[in-house]
Order: structure tokens, then sequence, then C-alpha cells
């Protein structure tokens, strides 16, 4: 967020605030997940002036939209915090950072799609903190998904990285601070949520093709050169912006390899034409407009089924694994006291004992492998591939 003071005086009708029916953007049938900045929300020394304006359009604008999953930044006061989430109760469960500094994270999420795993929602980086991440250490929020016949977990890392504010000095300084933050969070991510699928979304402060520092390369091109994707990089390569007084996204959602087969292409979008809804929207309500995403709920909370032509069948064992070829995961239907994946030349690439589905693969490279499967003493194998 780049800070914004507004004048004290005021043409009244600036002030004043029209609201239409803002079109529903959420998908029934997919899993939409947003960012929102709301710039210095329950603040009333910094952005919009008229804080219960502000309130209730943020409110409209998460009741009326129907995201599935909104991350906020920005949310700068506590007592407002659990008045939105009173307000979003009958639809959404919530959870606010912990830090001290006063820009706070907040995840909103549809209690009828997930629950909160609380062991796993918190600050993480918080060694990092002061430094890279300008006293806005990331919030980690796991969700178990409760649809469908498949349990699954998504891990949603909101972020605020420092702002490209101040003199030439100091810019970059932030844009120094933000290239460490990635370092940080990619070297997280890879070491504790290596195989899980993770989404993070937030108030980048930067652009994904040149950096609003003096055209430096982007602060996050240690993500974008490892193949990680950003849904939002097509908003970046074509021209559009998430801050309303600029020309450059800095909003944006990344996800985890695992991740990539369940986003919709192509679909990310940034609500940039909020102001035709809200009257005077990027100074009553946010200075940034909401970006989001669709991927496929189905895939993620229901077990494929099998084709009849495909898969490992073992009759010994009443075990049944697949697809074959194999992608990124591999489903069993049969109970299985061990699971072992051997490569050509003998050696164990996975292993586990009484594995769960879905099992993922997504760390071994394409060939022919040999899957031994133990049921009560007995073990068989045959042989699998990795295809992508």
């Amino acid at each position: 967020m780049i800070k914004r003071f507004c004048l004290a005086l005021v043409v009244t009708a600036v002030s004043d605030s029209a609201v239409a029916q803002i079109p529903k953007l959420g998908n029934d049938t997919l899993l939409d997940i947003a960012t929102w900045n709301v710039e210095w929300l329950g603040e009333s020394g910094y952005g919009p002036t008229d804080e219960n304006l502000q309130f209730n359009n943020v409110k409209t604008v998460i009741n009326q939209t129907g995201f599935d999953i909104i991350a906020l930044q920005e949310m700068a006061n506590t007592n407002t915090f659990f008045n939105l989430s009173d307000a979003l109760f009958s639809t959404y469960g919530s959870i606010n950072s912990t830090f001290q500094a006063t820009q706070k994270m907040c995840l909103l999420y549809k209690k009828s799609m997930f629950e909160l795993i609380p062991d796993l929602s918190k600050n993480i980086l918080n060694q990092y903190a002061n430094s890279a991440f300008a006293t806005r250490p990331p919030l980690q929020v796991a969700l178990r998904t409760k649809q469908n016949d498949r349990v699954d977990t998504l891990y949603c890392i909101v972020v605020h990285m420092k702002a490209h504010t101040g003199s030439t000095t100091e810019k970059q300084d932030s844009y120094n601070r933000r290239k460490e933050a990635a370092g940080h969070l990619k070297t997280y991510v890879e070491q504790y949520l290596a195989g899980k699928k993770y989404i993070i979304l937030g108030d980048w402060n930067d652009d994904l093709n040149t950096s609003l520092y003096n055209n430096m390369p982007t602060p996050y091109g240690n993500f974008l050169d490892a193949g990680y994707l950003f849904a939002t990089k097509q908003l970046t390569d074509a021209g559009k912006n998430s801050w309303a007084f600029g020309n450059k996204m800095i909003d944006h959602i990344m996800m985890a390899k695992s991740m990539d087969s369940l986003y919709i292409p192509a679909s990310s979008k940034v609500f940039d034409n909020a102001g035709s809804y809200i009257t005077n929207f990027s100074n009553n309500t946010s200075d940034h407009y909401p970006v989001y995403a669709y991927f496929d709920w189905k895939r993620l909370t229901t077990n494929p089924k099998p084709p009849s032509s495909l898969g490992i069948d073992n009759a010994q064992t009443g075990v049944t694994v697949y697809p074959n070829p194999a992608n990124e995961t591999v489903y069993m239907e049969g109970i299985v006291d061990e699971l072992t994946i051997y490569n050509l030349l003998g050696q164990p690439c996975y292993t586990e004992k009484q594995p769960l589905n879905p099992i993922n693969i997504s760390e071994l490279p394409n060939g022919i492998y040999t899957i031994a499967i133990t049921v009560n003493g007995n073990t068989t194998v045959s042989k699998m591939v990795i295809s992508r």
C-alpha cells in the first residue's frame, strides 16, 4: 500500500457514496480466491476519513461478490475486524494476524466449504518481521475441505510486503526488503510445505515484470525463475493495475506447483470497475481493487473414479492404484499396509506405511517405476508410468 493522505477540505459530494448492486464474482461450481487491500480499515488517521462508510462499503463488496476465500490487508483496528467478522458470520469464518503492528492481515473463508485448522494457522517467519517484512510477517491459514468425498488441506499465506514509498534511498531499501522477503518465503514453503497445496496472496507491493523501483528486475524473480505460477502474471502482461492511483499490478496470487493443474487457465481478474458500483470507490472505500482467480473445486475435493482400462488392479491384494499413467497424484482403492515406489535402478523414491489418499508424486520425474504394495504381509509389484 502506498500511503495516501486526505486533504482536510473535501467537497461534501465527494464523501457521499451511492452503492449499486455489485455483481456476484464468485462461481458456485469453482473455488474462487481473492485478495484485497482495504486501506487502513478502522484507522481514521489514514485512508478514507469516513470509517462507517468505508466499513459498510467493504462489507457490501465482500457479501455481494461472494468469493469463497478472501484475504484482506491493512485491517488496522482489531475491533473493526471483530465487527466485520460478526457482520459476515452467517457465511464466513475469519482469522486475523496477531502481531503488534497496526496494519494486520486477515482471511475470510466460507464455513460451508472449509474448517480452520488452528494449530497450523499462525504468523510465520517472525524472525524477519522487522526487517524483510516491514513489521508484517505473513499470516498462514490452514483450511480443511468439507464438501464432496475427499478431504484435503489448503494453506493460504497472506502477505503485505514493504511499500514503495519515501526518498530514492528509502525506495531502494524497500525494494531490497521485498526481494529479501521473497527469498525467505520461498525457502519456507519449499522446506515446510513441500508437496502440499498452498496459495500465497496479498499486497506484494511490486509487479512481476519490472519493479516499481527504477525499472529494476522484479523482486519476485526467484519464484518466477523456479517455475512457480502467478495467476496474476497475465494481468501484469495485459497492463492492468490493482492500485487505483498507479499503472502497476501490485496485488498478486501465486500457487504451489501442486495447484497448477487445479488453476483455471487465464481466469484471474481485477475488479477495476468497482467505481461503477460504488461512487468514489477509490477515495471512500479503498485505493486497491480486489484481485481474484478460480480453481477447480471438484478436483480438489473429489476422488476420481478409476477408468476400467487404466490403473493397477491386483487381485491378490484387492487393491487398485490409479491412474496409470499418473501425473501429480495417485489414488488407492483398498487398504494398504505399505506402499513403495522404486525407480528403474531399484532405488526407493517414495515409501509410506498405511498411506492415505491422495498420494503426492509431484516431486518424482517422468519415467517408468515399480510400485510395491504390501497387504497382510504379502507384497506384489507392478509397473507404473509417470507422464506430464
